[in-house]
C-alpha cells in the first residue's frame, strides 16, 4: 500500500501525541556499498553530503558485518542477532519463520517506544527474507505506516522488452548512465517520499525513525547521466590475481551472477565457459578488462549519486530545523569488490566484503549531555561490528538497551576515541567444496592484525535451515570438520585500500604454524555461541 501525497499530509495531521521531545532518527542504507567515499580517504570521489556527515559526526574505518550477503546482513543489524542464531545464511529464509517469531526488531523497538517507525525502499531484504507478499516485516508491526517502495525495483530505464533469453537475462544493461532528470529514479522517489515525512514533521507530535533504503550500488549500475563518475578508473587493479594459496572452497566466482545481464551474457567466449572448479585463475580471464573497468565507473557513478540523494534528505533537515536534533546514521549492508582478486560483489569473507561504511551524526542534544563526547568529525578506527548498531543506536538517544541483543554498544568510543574497542570481531559465508562434495561454513576472525578463517563441513540446509537445523547444538560450528584454513597479515592496514592486505595466503607457510595454532584456539573459544531462542511456531 502506498500514499497519494494528499493522503501523505492527511495521515500525519491526523496523529495522536505520543512523545514531547523531538529527538529524530534518519536512518540510512545503501545496497552493497563499499567504503569508497571522501570521508574514507579516498578524495577522488565527488561526496559532499557523505563528508559533510562525517565532518559534522563519527566515522568509523573498521566496522565488520556478519556475513557479506544482501538478507543475512540485514537480518542481523535490523534483529540484533548473529546467522547462526537467527539461522538466515542466504536470501529466502525469514527470521520469523526460524527462531525470531518475537524478537522486536530496531524499527519495531522505536515504534514501541514513543517514534513514527516509517520506511523506504530497501532496509530488510525484499520479497520472501522479509514476508511476502506484504514483506519488510509488515505483517509483524515493524512499522506504523504502511511501507513505501518505489514503483519499479530497477527503474523503467532498465527493463528487457522483449527479453530476448527468457531464463538467461533479466536486464539488457549491467551498467548504464541515462540522461534522465534524477527525480525520476527510483532511489529518487524513496528520498522524495521522506522528505514529504520531514517537511511535514510539524504536523505530529512523535517523533520519527525514518528509513530510507537505497537500491544503487547494487548492480545494475544505473544512474542518471549528470552524476557519472569522471576521474581515473584504474583497471585492473594491483591485486588482480586469484589469491596465492587459498583453499579453493574459498574465492567467489561472480559471472553467475554477472551472466544475468545480456550486455555480459552476450560476450564471447561466454563468461562463463571458464573452468573455475579446476583452475581458479580462469575466473581472470572471464571478462574483458575494458568491460570491468566501463562497470567500475559506473559503480563509481551509482555512489556519486546516492550521496546526492543523502544530500537532498539533509538539506530538508535543515530547512525545516531539524538538522540538529535528529541522529543520522548511514549504513551499507556489506563490503563489495570491483575486481580485486580478479572478483566481482561480495559472497566470501575476504576484507573487502565484510567491511562497511558508517558514518553517525548525533543529535546535538546528545553533545550537550555529554561534554565529553568526542569533536565533531571524529574518526573511529577500533573494530566494531554491524551487530552492534542496533543497541549504540538505542543509547544514543538515551533509551534502555534490551539484554537480548548480541551486540555491544559503540557509544562510549564516541566519548572517548581512544577506548580499545573490540579486539575480535566475526564473519562467516557459506559455500560449496567441490573437492569434497560437501557444504562448508567459512568461520572467519578479524583481530587487529590478522583476519583468519577455517572453512568447516557444514550440514544445514541453508533454504530451509528449520528442516535439519532447528536445534541450537545443530548450528554450532562443526570445528573437527577442517576444509580449508587462510591467515592474512593485516598489520599496518590503514583502513582505505582494498585487496592489497590479502594476496597471499599464510596459513600453509611453516613459520606461521604457531599463529595458526593459536588462532585456532582463538576462533574455537571466542566464536559467539548461538543464543537460544527456540522455533517459531
Amino acid at each position: 500500500m502506498t500514499y497519494s501525497s494528499a493522503a501523505l499530509v492527511a495521515l500525519i495531521a491526523s496523529t495522536t501525541c505520543i512523545v514531547a521531545a523531538k529527538k529524530h532518527i534518519l536512518f540510512l542504507a545503501a545496497d552493497d556499498m563499499r567504503p569508497e567515499m571522501s570521508p574514507y580517504g579516498h578524495s577522488y570521489m565527488n561526496t559532499p553530503n557523505f563528508q559533510g556527515l562525517a565532518d559534522d559526526g563519527f566515522v568509523f574505518r573498521r566496522c565488520f558485518v556478519q556475513q557479506a550477503l544482501c538478507a543475512p546482513s540485514r537480518t542481523v543489524l535490523l534483529t540484533g542477532r548473529r546467522p547462526d542464531t537467527s539461522r538466515v545464511w542466504t536470501i529466502g529464509p525469514y527470521f520469523r519463520h526460524t527462531t525470531g517469531r518475537n524478537w522486536t526488531t530496531l524499527p519495531q523497538f522505536f515504534k514501541q517506544h514513543g517514534y513514527r517507525a516509517i520506511g523506504h525502499g530497501k532496509i530488510f531484504h525484499e520479497g520472501n527474507a522479509s514476508g511476502w507478499p506484504l514483506d519488510q516485516d509488515q505483517e509483524f508491526g515493524s512499522w506504523s505506516v504502511p511501507y513505501f517502495h518505489p514503483t519499479d525495483v530497477y527503474n523503467k530505464f532498465n527493463k528487457s522488452n522483449p527479453n530476448p533469453s527468457p531464463g538467461q537475462a533479466m536486464a539488457p544493461n549491467s551498467n548504464i548512465g541515462i540522461d534522465e532528470p534524477w527525480e525520476t529514479f527510483n532511489d529518487a522517489k524513496s528520498a522524495l517520499r521522506a522528505i514529504e515525512w520531514i517537511n511535514n514533521a510539524s504536523s505530529y507530535d512523535e517523533p520519527f525513525f525514518l528509513a530510507v533504503g537505497f537500491h544503487r550500488p547494487h548492480i545494475p549500475y544505473v544512474y542518471p547521466k549528470e552524476f557519472e563518475y569522471t576521474g581515473d578508473v584504474s583497471f585492473p587493479p594491483q591485486d588482480y590475481a586469484i589469491t596465492k594459496d587459498i583453499p579453493p572452497c574459498a574465492p567467489h566466482d561472480w559471472t553467475g551472477e554477472g551472466n544475468h545481464y545480456l550486455d555480459l551474457h552476450r560476450i564471447k567466449p561466454s563468461i562463463v565457459a571458464h573452468d573455475f572448479q579446476q583452475n581458479l585463475s580462469s575466473l581472470c580471464a572471464a571478462v574483458p578488462l575494458t568491460k570491468q573497468a566501463e562497470m567500475k565507473r559506473s559503480y563509481y557513478s551509482c555512489i556519486q549519486y546516492i550521496d546526492h540523494l543523502v544530500g537532498q534528505l539533509v538539506n530538508a533537515l535543515k530547512t525545516q530545523s531539524l538538522y540538529e536534533e535528529t541522529t543520522i546514521i548511514f549504513w551499507g549492508d556489506h563490503g563489495y569488490k570491483l575486481g580485486e582478486h580478479c572478483d566481482w560483489f561480495k559472497h566470501d569473507n575476504y576484507e573487502d566484503s565484510t567491511r562497511i561504511p558508517v558514518l553517525v551524526k548525533p543529535a546535538g542534544s546528545a553533545y550537550r549531555a555529554n561534554a565529553m563526547l568526542a569533536p565533531r568529525g571524529s574518526i573511529i578506527e577500533q573494530l566494531v561490528e554491524e551487530i552492534d548498531i542496533f543497541p549504540s543506536l538505542i543509547e544514543l538517544v538515551g533509551l534502555t538497551t534490551p539484554t537480548d541483543l548480541q551486540g555491544k554498544s559503540w557509544v562510549p568510543l564516541l566519548s572517548d576515541t581512544t577506548q580499545p574497542g573490540k579486539d575480535i570481531v566475526f564473519s562467516q559465508y557459506p559455500h560449496y567444496s567441490q573437492a569434497h562434495k560437501t557444504p562448508v561454513m567459512g568461520y572467519s576472525m578479524r583481530t587487529h592484525e590478522f583476519r583468519y578463517t577455517e572453512w568447516i563441513r557444514f550440514s544445514c540446509n541453508t533454504m530451509h535451515p528449520m528442516s535439519d537445523c532447528s536445534s541450537d547444538a545443530s548450528a554450532k560450528p562443526q570445528w573437527g570438520h577442517l576444509i580449508g584454513t587462510e591467515l592474512y597479515n593485516h598489520t599496518g592496514d590503514p583502513s582505505n585500500s582494498f585487496g592489497v592486505y590479502e594476496n597471499e595466503n599464510l596459513a600453509y607457510l611453516p613459520e606461521y604454524a604457531s599463529l595458526v595454532a593459536s588462532m585456532h584456539a582463538k576462533l574455537v573459544a571466542s566464536w559467539v555461541p548461538v543464543q537460544h531462542q527456540g522455533p517459531s511456531n
